[in-house]
């Protein structure tokens, strides 16, 4: 029952992933840059589409703290979704820039609300033993929908009329839609029941979560242990953000902060949005080679998520899925880097920067292919396993609220940044995401290992 639980919910990740990998493709559709852009535009409006969307994704992953502990998880992703499909509808619409950007905000909103609270509801009903594994049932379902939007924008790419970029969005909202309702099926999380005075609501829960009954020996000690610890933070009063910088909630705010942050800063943004652009800089000739080498990255990083999830996140731990991710991702980028910067030249007929040796294009999307799977199956289910698991109950909405919406900050930076600095230098922004890789496997040296301890032994971890 946990299993399905945790699926049914992640199923909101499917739909967040879906539109990372359509937008990737729908950016670079020849039928889609005409309709809205200009060669005047076309860099600053690129770079806008998907910051203005990653920044609305900030908001809402601000305010998550808020909605998830007023009004429940449950309610929170299901809300979140609604909205995520009010932001696709005006993104069909389509009928000038603004109509789009309008869409693209909303959107931004409801995917921001929904990462956040799945992962929280996700922490709040798995057991200790197999936490990581059904928080990383987010990313999963997520990396499912970048290659199911990478191989839908493949497909719609050969098409002359505007159906080539908006058939995606159609599909998107069917399956947000159809998401919205599965999602009322789900359980309330047991530990938010009885923060609101829902005992036996909690301990019923509980019971069907363990695929048992409500007398199960292990069912009783669990239900005792979260009660034992919520009355103990209801005791303390009012819950405020100040509390996260105060006493052993201090450090595991900064850990949190660090670790989310640092993921946007190993180049995983700029490889998912600008994919495509990256393969033809490598010297692949059209578009639809391109989305299809990205569907490529897709498939190989579900498939490394998932042997992630069922052998390393749990068995191996937290910690050095970190410490390894930073190491090959860092020798992926300066690879990546050294490559462009030795073997790229001026296409005189376009003016554009490729790589015409083949041996150095094969390279570059080989490194590309490890940095993507190598991503996935380390900081892309790292990321929200690791601080959804380390507050307590007092603090974990708006611990996670603040944490990943610096995540989603920070992406703004990257995701708007990344045209303009491949404009002026290929090479050196692979060479400042290798850098970036060396300070986080630095920092995650000095984290405490998290695996196999329940969320409320983490009051003794910190």
């Amino acid at each position: 029952s946990v299993y399905l639980s945790a699926l049914v919910a992640a199923f909101g990740g499917f739909v967040c992933g879906f539109d990372t990998g359509a937008i990737s493709g729908i950016m670079a559709i020849p039928v889609f840059k005409t309709y809205f852009f200009t060669p005047t535009n076309m860099v600053y409006f690129q770079g806008f589409i998907l910051a203005l969307f990653l920044m609305t994704a900030a908001i809402g992953s601000l305010l998550s703290g808020f909605c998830c502990d007023r009004f429940s998880r449950k309610y929170s992703i299901i809300a979140s979704a609604a909205i995520f499909c009010a932001g696709i509808f005006f993104q069909i619409l389509g009928q000038d820039v603004t109509i789009l950007l309008i869409g693209r905000a909303i959107g931004g909103f409801g995917a921001g609300l929904m990462s956040n609270a799945i992962a929280l509801y996700h922490s709040e009903i798995a057991p200790p033993d197999i936490r990581g594994r059904l928080i990383s049932f987010f990313t999963l379902m997520s990396l499912l929908g970048q290659v199911a939007g990478y191989f839908f924008t493949f497909y719609t790419s050969h098409w002359t009329s505007n159906w080539s970029w908006r058939a995606p969005w159609m599909f998107q909202i069917t399956v947000c839609a159809s998401c919205a309702i599965l999602l009322n099926v789900l359980p309330f999380s047991p530990r938010w029941l009885i923060d609101h005075g829902y005992s036996e609501d909690a301990l019923l829960v509980l019971a069907e979560l363990h695929s048992t009954d409500v007398d199960d020996i292990a069912v009783q000690k669990e239900y005792e242990g979260i009660k034992s610890e919520i009355e103990f933070e209801q005791s303390l009063g009012h819950r405020t953000y100040s509390e996260l910088f105060h006493g052993s909630n201090r450090k595991r705010t900064f850990i949190s902060f660090f670790i989310t942050i640092s993921t946007s800063f190993t180049g995983s943004v700029a490889i998912w949005y600008y994919a495509p652009q990256i393969f033809m800089d490598a010297g692949m000739t059209d578009v639809s080679s391109s989305i299809a080498a990205t569907g490529g990255t897709g498939i190989l990083s579900f498939f490394a998520t998932a042997v992630s999830l069922r052998w390393f996140v749990d068995d191996w731990g937290r910690k050095p899925i970190f410490l390894s991710g930073s190491v090959l991702m860092g020798v992926s980028m300066f690879v990546i880097g050294t490559m462009f910067s030795q073997y790229t030249v001026l296409d005189t007929n376009t003016g554009k920067v490729i790589v015409t040796n083949t041996c150095a294009r094969g390279t570059i999307i080989a490194f590309i292919y490890i940095f993507t799977a190598t991503f996935s199956s380390t900081y892309g289910i790292a990321t929200f396993v690791y601080p959804a698991e380390i507050f307590n109950m007092r603090t974990r909405a708006k611990g996670l609220a603040l944490s990943y919406s610096l995540n989603w900050v920070f992406s703004i930076l990257i995701a708007y940044s990344v045209p303009l600095f491949i404009t002026y230098t290929v090479s050196g922004l692979y060479f400042f995401f290798g850098t970036c890789c060396i300070i986080c496997f630095i920092g995650c040296c000095f984290i405490p290992e998290t695996k196999g301890r329940t969320l409320e032994e983490m009051e003794i971890l910190f």
